[in-house]
């Protein structure tokens, strides 16, 4: 079996875990059109997680990184050509920098790649956020099973934006690889642009889903399908792999229509799906009124109404009032969606004016409950502040405490014994010692050492209180970004704003440690 296979096997059993209420990954993302937001923006979101203090980078990957012709071999096994110079775009990504010696953390490879950049926009405005895992059942598996070279939901973003001048080409793009080269694991994505949002499923190696949203719609995706029954003839709104429904008859799984052209995507591809608790959490932050045990209907998105006629897609989701990115931050503060397994949250606000400051691009770093969102200009942003760009040696875990650590916080790591069952290890981490010069390190120590009881009742509501300032002052600073007058303002506005927020979460560590 190749390296690479193995590779890709272990992504799969990832996904079968993360398909659990308590799975491994608990990405969570949300859209909300802009007819139920306060500032008629269009708002979009999602939170990584994937390990506590786990290294997180966020930077500008500038124009021209990659040049037309350069073949691109990504973390596992996929390889693209580029066919033009890169566009500039803002980026999250997993460590792999000059402290690791180059070592990526996902694949191990030294090779010259981005490890997994999870969510930013390009200089033209299109804005990609990518992923949330999702899988498939057995039967389906074995009709469209994944691709070993196939694209991973490591390549998208770095591909995507690269590459794509507007949200529909960026779709099609997508599509294009999923129709040509196959995935190597299911995911959920959003792609948008100042004109059209798309949410994009697959759960098998080439089937796949896309659909653009309608304005008077919101959802909530944490690692569920959440595309119920989709008239493919909605040719304008939806585009469907050829094989769509072919796979699911040959699986046993379709439910649909098909001398309509109707699939209930979920139903077939995800049928024995239950609403996790993230999903619970999030309806109800909707609406107080939500169901403590939604079904599909609750929370899936069709464009067919009762009298089976197309309209434009909807889901049951009402919100109680106008959305703003305040409620949105209030979100990611949701129990189970912020903990500290989150490595960034991204929140983008795409308003529908054409130019460099339509998008809003909001950073929080580790977990969202103890962490601040700094506003970004990404069209604008030539550069991120240094304390989010700094590579660093990878946390330790021991299960002696170690003597000689600054930050140091007890945990339960799981690993697997002699029988391949995974059981509880007792132990402890300890951060790099220049925890304090990062951005993501002095966040994750402040969410560790709260959540090991290192702050007592009077630190923690203090805490509390000054991370809230933090977020007024974050939003201050926005006021001030809509006033700079190019780039270089953009720029040293947000830098300055980072650079508060990061001092500050520093000595509210150093308060507790």
């Amino acid at each position: 079996m190749s390296a690479k296979m193995k590779i890709c096997i272990s992504l799969m059993l990832a996904i079968i875990l993360c398909l659990s209420s308590v799975g491994a990954l608990a990405c969570t993302a949300i859209y909300v059109g802009s007819g139920m937001t306060a500032g008629g923006e269009t708002i979009l979101a999602r939170s990584e997680d994937i390990s506590n203090s786990y290294n997180k980078l966020f930077y500008v990957s500038p124009a021209g990184k990659h040049v037309a012709g350069e073949v691109y071999d990504g973390c596992y096994g996929f390889s693209y050509t580029f066919t033009k110079d890169s566009y500039a775009y803002t980026a999250f990504s997993d460590d792999n920098g000059d402290a690791v010696g180059g070592e990526c953390p996902d694949c191990g490879g030294t090779h010259a790649h981005t490890p997994y950049e999870a969510g930013g926009t390009n200089e033209m405005g299109v804005t990609v956020s990518a992923t949330e895992t999702i899988g498939c059942s057995d039967a389906l598996y074995e009709v469209d099973p994944y691709e070993d070279l196939g694209i991973e939901e490591a390549e998208i973003t770095t591909i995507l934006l690269s590459e794509s001048a507007s949200a529909k080409e960026a779709v099609e793009l997508l599509l294009g690889i999923y129709d040509e080269s196959g995935c190597c694991g299911g995911s959920g994505i959003l792609i948008a642009d100042n004109t059209e949002t798309w949410y994009v499923e697959n759960t098998t190696g080439h089937a796949y889903i896309a659909l653009k949203l309608s304005d008077s719609m919101a959802f909530a995706q944490p690692n569920m399908s959440i595309i119920g029954l989709i008239d493919l003839d909605d040719t304008e709104n939806v585009i469907a792999s050829d094989n769509l429904i072919e796979v699911a008859k040959q699986a046993g799984t379709y439910v649909g229509d098909e001398e309509a052209n109707t699939i209930d995507y979920v139903a077939s591809y995800n049928a024995d799906q239950e609403a996790n608790a993230r999903m619970v959490n999030a309806l109800k932050y909707f609406n107080a009124a939500a169901s403590d045990e939604p079904v599909l209907a609750d929370y899936t998105i069709s464009n067919v109404d009762a009298a089976g006629n197309i309209v434009p897609m909807y889901t049951s989701i009402a919100p109680e009032h106008a959305f703003t990115v305040e409620d949105v931050i209030g979100y990611y503060h949701i129990a189970g969606i912020g903990s500290n397994r989150n490595l960034e949250t991204h929140i983008f606000q795409i308003a529908s004016e054409d130019g460099p400051t339509d998008t809003v691009e909001w950073v929080a770093m580790d977990d969202a409950c103890y962490s601040v969102f700094v506003p970004y200009y990404p069209m604008l942003t030539t550069d991120t502040y240094d304390g989010y760009k700094l590579s660093t040696l990878p946390a330790e875990f021991t299960e002696e405490e170690p003597a000689d650590a600054e930050i140091v916080y007890a945990t339960t790591k799981y690993k697997r014994n002699e029988n391949g069952e995974r059981v509880p290890v007792e132990g402890y981490v300890a951060l790099p010692e220049n925890w304090a010069d990062s951005m993501y390190w002095a966040f994750d120590a402040l969410s560790n050492m709260v959540e090991a009881g290192k702050a007592d009742d009077k630190q923690l509501a203090e805490i509390n209180a000054k991370l809230d300032a933090l977020q007024q002052d974050c939003y201050a600073a926005y006021d001030e970004l809509k006033s700079a007058a190019d780039a270089q303002a953009a720029t040293e506005i947000s830098a300055a704003a980072a650079a508060k927020v990061h001092a500050a979460a520093v000595e509210l560590v150093n308060a507790i440690k």
